[in-house]
């Protein structure tokens, strides 16, 4: 079954009247769309561009900070500049470089010379969780594996964003933000992808949002029908698919890539795959599985279809299955943790608030 999540769950800073849960009755393709929308709509009011709900909740970097700290109780956040992107870290900086007039140069500003902006947010039910489990830090997450199984609860939310730099006269087509670079020029960027995974009572759906100007229309996946509300600027996004499964009715596998933020990866992207492989080790290096498959020299290839066994352990001497990697249910982000934190705590955090 695919429950639909709450209002109240999925929004914690928009009033929004309340919508009352529905189950449907089964695992559809065409109710997992449905579910899509319902969820797209309330991160994403129509009506003037404005911040979308999602857009005030906390972030990767904000919840998996560099000192491995607890990030405190979750609360509405705003991000003028670089902290709510993925972009290099400090540690790489002073070795940037660019070519400008053919010599190469110093990066001064990585938010100016960069050709599209990554963030990925948290609702509070998503983020409670990884506070009271302490899976902030790769200590905390190796505790929690210790302690059996981790599975976020239903109703989180975990969502990443792209967005690229757009002309002032591209406005009327995208929801857009600003923001002020380093020599204090303002530049405007248009949302171009939004993936959002959603758990649900019966497991994770994937739904991808792109806006329709990555794919041109008549290539595959430029669905003209498949777009938001006409008269408002949603109506310049579609759904590029939704993702409950690892593989069809045909036992194929079920692909799932967005056009922009999965460039590249051709026929060879899963969501659900890809997210299968959101682990940890429990005997040491390297504590992750690698997100790309083996490819030839800048090729990127997926995985996809009915995850092997083999990623995650194997059968010793006597039979008997020895784990190699636990499940972080489904969750990357996770990946970010720092590997201790200043104190080790001795109690699970208290995520009232």
């Amino acid at each position: 079954m695919i429950p639909a999540v709450l209002a109240c769950v999925v929004v914690q800073s928009v009033s929004i009247p309340p919508v009352q849960a529905t189950i449907h009755p089964e695992p559809t393709p065409a109710a997992s769309v449905a579910e899509a929308w319902r969820v797209f709509a309330l991160l994403n009011p129509p009506g003037k561009d404005r911040p979308s709900a999602w857009e005030t909740w906390p972030s990767a970097a904000d919840t998996f900070r560099r000192d491995g700290a607890d990030p405190g109780p979750w609360q509405p956040v705003s991000h003028p500049d670089t902290g709510r992107f993925e972009l290099i870290t400090p540690a790489d900086f002073p070795n940037l470089r660019r070519i400008v007039h053919g010599r190469m140069v110093p990066v001064t500003d990585p938010l100016a010379v960069a050709k599209r902006l990554i963030e990925v947010r948290l609702n509070s039910v998503s983020y409670d969780f990884i506070r009271s489990r302490e899976l902030y830090t790769v200590d905390g997450q190796r505790r929690a594996v210790a302690q059996g199984k981790v599975e976020f609860p239903s109703g989180s939310i975990q969502l990443k964003a792209g967005w690229r730099p757009i002309a002032e006269a591209e406005r009327p087509h995208y929801h857009t933000m600003t923001l002020r670079l380093a020599d204090g020029s303002i530049r405007l960027y248009g949302l171009v992808a939004l993936n959002i995974a959603i758990k649900t009572l019966s497991g994770w759906l994937w739904a991808s949002f792109e806006h329709t100007g990555v794919v041109p229309l008549g290539q595959p996946g430029a669905d003209p029908v498949n777009t938001g509300p006409v008269g408002t600027v949603w109506q310049h996004y579609r759904l590029r698919g939704t993702q409950i499964a690892y593989v069809d009715a045909a036992d194929q596998p079920v692909l799932l890539g967005n056009a922009e933020l999965e460039a590249g990866l051709g026929n060879s992207a899963s969501c659900m795959t890809c997210h299968a492989r959101a682990t940890l080790s429990i005997h040491g290096e390297p504590s992750r599985l690698p997100v790309f498959a083996p490819a030839p020299p800048g090729v990127r290839r997926g995985y996809v279809g009915t995850p092997n066994p083999g990623w995650f352990g194997h059968a010793d001497a006597q039979g008997r299955w020895q784990t190699t990697y636990a499940s972080l249910d489904f969750v990357w982000s996770l990946s970010q943790a720092a590997e201790h934190g200043p104190a080790l705590s001795s109690h699970a955090v208290s995520t009232e608030h």
